[in-house]
């Protein structure tokens, strides 16, 4: 009879441990992205293939000069939800660094992720991902 409990037992610890785990894992997402370091230099090369990229997924929403002003913009703004972000501007809510950005880009953002993430987008590897930093870091002068 006391195998039951043991097992019982042993499976609420590692159930408490896994929710504990997913806590501090997601407490630390921020610190992780922030000492994620850019392996692309933000060459001529790289900025064209991030600007290629953005004007084909991201401008429309976020405004082909990344400040935010877009029809889906008004759309949204209209609606009462949350807007694209501007990208030129001095204000970076979900993150300044490029590992922030870049964790942006490829998870998405917002409520119901209004912004969808890169990850998995067929063709999209994390280097376009990261070319697409370097070109938005370029926007904000």
């Amino acid at each position: 009879m006391q195998r039951p409990v043991i097992g019982t037992t042993a499976l609420l610890i590692l159930t408490i441990l896994f929710a504990a785990s997913g806590c501090s894992r997601e407490e630390s997402g921020s610190t992780l992205a922030t000492s994620i370091k850019n392996p692309v230099a933000p060459t001529p090369k790289s900025l064209e293939s991030g600007k290629r990229l953005y004007d084909r997924l991201c401008a429309e929403c976020h405004g082909v000069n990344g400040d935010g002003s877009s029809e889906m913009a008004r759309v949204l703004a209209e609606s009462g939800k949350i807007p694209p972000s501007n990208l030129i501007d001095d204000t970076w809510d979900l993150g300044s660094t490029d590992g922030e950005i870049f964790m942006v880009i490829r998870d998405g953002s917002g409520s119901n992720l209004a912004m969808k993430g890169l990850n998995g987008k067929p063709g999209i590897v994390d280097e376009d991902m990261w070319n697409l930093v370097n070109y938005v870091r370029s926007l904000h002068k």
